[in-house]
């Protein structure tokens, strides 16, 4: 069975690789539809003057001021990195049965999707990395480099990947690059800086959390064995300086301060390749009677991984068992778009209210917030009655209450 499906594989690749882009595109879109702006992606949006708030703005104005309209801008920043890690998987991969692994491995990667849906820096690094990337393999001066120069824009993120670059240029004795990504480094240290202030205080348990959160636990532990393993036995590659670059600076740094780690993740998640060269690789250096421990391990692995997956997209379903919908882990994605609704229903197109953050991402669904407004929105309690009720599930995830100034 697994052998007809590897020779479909091999016979179909564009075919696979289109079905998988597809049925990732059709479950991120429903996601993303079920998802109200949050105040950290309406900062963005709103008071951003960066390359990432541009063209949000600008498919926003094509496309309407809608959720499916921002997080599009993402989902296709997700899309072309699904296509470019199958692309530079070759490069590490031979086989096209574990190219397509690497690709889903990618895909069903908790921050991997994160990065699908939630408006940040994080989906546009990845994608501009392994653009990047792939020019460099393929050999093409032009593109890379102007790929390489045009990530300094985006602010200050890629500041570990020009490192990761230059020792990778030091240990294969690349003078040209290593000059370009020592500069630019330097210029990213100038104009963004490095924060470094503050009293010092250990993170490195929630680093190292979060890490394991990004990856999936098993996933985060075979992905520090991967980068191990091949500094210690195996040839290394571009892929394996950016990502151990990327993980022991977190790993170090974080012993002093917290980081954003935003703008180190990004360049961990791509080593996908690796992991599944470094596992195949192990896996079929064995008799076949002794690869039944790889088989069930894989199995539940890659079982765990998609519902962890399947957790993310129909998230909704938790809030029926919370006491408290506040703890979701999505609810400061939630509650705005209906309370729009509800308020656009009730023919109330301003109003006045103490939040902040929540006046800001009204805005985003039209709903004019000011001071000069006779109508003051105030939070109720969720046990009690109000003219607006946010429901969940059938459940009550939010209340308010329109009131005279």
């Amino acid at each position: 069975m697994l052998d007809k499906f590897r020779e479909f594989v091999g016979h179909h690749v564009a075919f696979s690789v289109f079905l998988i882009c597809l049925i990732d595109c059709i479950f991120l879109l429903y996601t993303a539809n079920s998802l109200s702006i949050s105040y950290s992606e309406a900062e963005i949006f709103f008071n951003k003057q960066n390359f990432l708030s541009h063209v949000l703005n600008l498919s926003v104005q094509i496309f309407g001021q809608t959720d499916l309209a921002l997080r599009s801008v993402m989902i296709a920043f997700h899309v072309i990195s699904v296509v470019l890690m199958y692309k530079i998987s070759k490069f590490y991969i031979k086989l096209e049965f574990d190219r397509l692994i690497a690709v889903l491995l990618f895909i069903l990667l908790p921050g991997t999707l994160a990065s699908a849906l939630i408006v940040n820096n994080a989906g546009l690094c990845v994608m501009l990395a392994l653009l990047c990337i792939y020019f460099f393999h393929v050999k093409n001066k032009i593109l890379f480099v102007t790929f390489f120069c045009l990530s300094f824009f985006i602010d200050g993120d890629f500041l570990i990947f020009y490192v990761g670059f230059f020792i990778f240029s030091l240990y294969k004795r690349r003078p040209p690059l290593a000059w370009l990504s020592a500069i630019l480094f330097l210029l990213t240290l100038y104009f963004f800086g490095f924060d470094t202030n503050g009293r010092p205080s250990g993170h490195f348990i929630d680093t190292f959390g979060i890490f394991a959160a990004v990856f999936s636990p098993f996933i985060f532990i075979f992905f520090v064995y991967t980068i191990y393993r091949i500094w210690v036995k195996e040839k290394k590659d571009l892929l394996w300086f950016i990502a151990i670059c990327s993980f022991c600076f977190c790993m170090i740094v974080s012993v002093r301060q917290r980081l954003e780690l935003e703008q180190f993740l990004p360049f961990c998640v791509i080593a996908t390749p690796l992991m599944v060269r470094v596992f195949f690789n192990s896996y079929r250096v064995r008799l076949p009677k002794f690869r039944k421990g790889y088989k069930i391990c894989t199995t539940l692995v890659m079982l765990f991984l998609a519902i962890n997956w399947s957790m993310i997209v129909f998230n909704q379903i938790f809030y029926l068992f919370l006491d408290n919908p506040t703890k979701h882990f999505v609810y400061k994605f939630d509650v705005v778009k209906e309370l729009t609704t509800k308020l656009k229903e009730a023919e109330i197109e301003d109003l006045y209210t103490d939040n902040k953050k929540l006046a800001l991402r009204l805005k985003f669904y039209g709903i004019d917030v000011r001071d000069e407004s006779k109508n003051l929105l105030v939070s109720a309690d969720l046990d009690g009655k109000s003219k607006f009720c946010i429901e969940k599930m059938g459940k009550v995830i939010a209340n308010f209450d329109i009131r005279g100034k």
